[in-house]
C-alpha cells in the first residue's frame, strides 16, 4: 500500500487517501457499484403496493371482468336513465307507483355512477389510488344502494296490499308516495352512514373490500343484515302472499266474481307480476353480498378475497341492469312511453297516431261501401 502511494501522482494522492478513509471509518455510507441495488431488490411482502400483482389477478381475468363489468355498466347507465326519461315525459306511465319505479332507477344509477367505475379500477389496477376518503364514499354508495331500494320494494308492496285487498281503506297518493319515498332515502342512508368509519384504505393502497375483523365490524354487519334485509323481506313477502291469495280466491269462486264490483282489473295483475319478479330478482341479487359480510376471506389473501368480491359485486350489480328489462315485458303503457319517447316531439307522435287512425277509419268506410 505505500509503495503504491509512493508510486502515485501527488495531485491525486490526497483526495484518493481522504475517501479510502471515509469508506473504511463508515462502511453503511458506502456507495455500491452501478446496478447492484437494482438487482437486489427486497422481497415483497403480502402489503406490497406492486402494480397488477397486489391481488394476484391474471390480464386475462382482469380482461374478463373488465368486459362484463363494462357491459353491466352500460345497459344499468342507459337503462335506468331512459326509465326516468319515459315515466318524465309520458302522461300514461305517470303513476304513483311509477314514482317509486324511479326512486329505485335513480338508486341504481347513483351506484353506477358513484361505485361501479371506481371498484372496477381498484381491481384492474392492482391497487386503490384515490385515497382514504373516497374509498368510504364508495363502499357507502355501495351500502346505501341496496338499503333504499328495499325500502322502496316495501313501499311498493304496501301499496300494492292496499290497492287490491282493501282499496277503500287506505289509498297511496302522490304525496303520501313522495314521503314514503323520502323515508327510505333517509332510513337508508341512516343504516349505511356506519360504513364510513368502519371502511378506509391502508397504507399499502389498498381499499378494504369487507367489514374488519372485530366486534364492530361483526356487530354492525348483523344489524344490517337484520334491519335492512332480513326484516323488510319478511315483510314483503308477507304482502305479496296476501295479495296473492286475495287474488287467487276472486279469481276462483265462480259466478260470484261476476256479479261482484271489486273484480282485478287484469292490469293489476300483470303489475303484481312484474313486481314479484323485480323483488325475486331483487333480494336473490343481493344475498350473496349480505352473507359474504358475516363470512368472508381474509383480507391478507389479496387473490381469494379480490375474486369473492368481484363475483358477489358483479350479481349485485346485475340486477340494477335487469330492471329495465322487466319494466318494458311486463308494463304495456312503459312500452308506449318509450315509443312516445323516442319521437322528435309529442305533436309529432300525435300527428302520426292522428294519420293512423284517419287512415285506418277511410279504409274502413270504402270497404263498407
Amino acid at each position: 500500500f505505500a509503495h503504491s502511494m509512493e508510486n502515485s501522482s501527488g495531485p491525486f494522492l490526497l483526495p484518493t487517501l481522504l475517501l479510502l478513509l471515509q469508506n473504511t471509518s463508515n462502511p453503511e455510507a458506502s456507495v455500491p457499484a452501478a446496478g447492484y441495488g437494482m438487482a437486489e431488490s427486497p422481497a415483497p411482502g403480502p402489503g406490497s403496493s406492486r402494480n397488477h400483482t397486489l391481488y394476484g389477478l391474471r390480464p386475462g381475468e382482469i380482461a374478463a371482468a373488465s368486459v362484463l363489468w363494462g357491459a353491466l355498466w352500460l345497459i344499468s347507465v342507459l337503462g335506468n336513465f331512459l326509465v326516468c326519461l319515459v315515466i318524465h315525459r309520458s302522461r300514461r306511465t305517470q303513476s304513483t307507483t311509477n314514482y317509486f319505479v324511479v326512486s329505485m332507477a335513480c338508486a341504481d344509477l347513483l351506484s353506477s355512477v358513484g361505485s361501479a367505475p371506481f371498484l372496477l379500477l381498484q381491481l384492474s389496477s392492482g391497487r386503490w389510488m384515490l385515497g382514504s376518503g373516497m374509498c368510504r364514499l364508495v363502499r357507502y354508495i355501495q351500502y346505501l344502494t341496496p338499503g333504499v331500494q328495499i325500502y322502496v320494494l316495501f313501499s311498493i308492496g304496501v301499496d300494492r296490499f292496499y290497492t287490491i285487498v282493501y282499496p277503500l281503506s287506505f289509498k297511496v297518493s302522490r304525496g303520501k308516495a313522495k314521503k314514503m319515498i323520502l323515508a327510505s332515502w333517509l332510513c337508508g342512508a341512516l343504516f349505511a352512514s356506519p360504513a364510513c368509519f368502519l371502511y378506509g384504505s391502508s397504507s399499502n393502497h389498498h381499499c378494504n373490500f369487507f367489514l374488519p375483523n372485530s366486534w364492530q365490524g361483526a356487530a354492525y354487519s348483523i344489524i344490517h343484515l337484520l334491519v335492512v334485509f332480513l326484516i323488510p323481506s319478511l315483510l314483503i313477502i308477507l304482502f305479496y302472499q296476501k295479495v296473492i291469495k286475495y287474488i287467487w280466491r276472486i279469481g276462483t269462486d265462480g259466478r260470484t266474481v261476476r256479479r261482484t264490483t271489486n273484480i282485478v282489473p287484469r292490469t293489476k295483475v300483470k303489475t303484481i307480476k312484474m313486481f314479484l319478479m323485480l323483488n325475486s330478482m331483487f333480494l336473490l341479487s343481493w344475498l350473496p353480498f349480505f352473507m359474504v359480510q358475516l363470512w368472508h376471506p381474509q383480507e391478507t389473501d389479496y387473490r381469494k378475497s379480490s375474486l369473492v368480491f368481484l363475483a358477489i359485486t358483479w350479481i349485485s350489480f346485475s340486477s340494477s341492469a335487469s330492471k329495465p328489462t322487466l319494466y318494458s315485458i311486463y308494463n304495456a303503457n312503459f312500452r308506449r312511453g318509450m315509443k312516445e319517447t323516442f319521437c322528435m316531439s309529442a305533436m309529432k307522435c300525435y300527428r302520426s297516431n292522428a294519420y293512423t287512425i284517419t287512415t285506418s277509419s277511410r279504409i274502413a268506410k270504402k270497404n263498407h261501401v
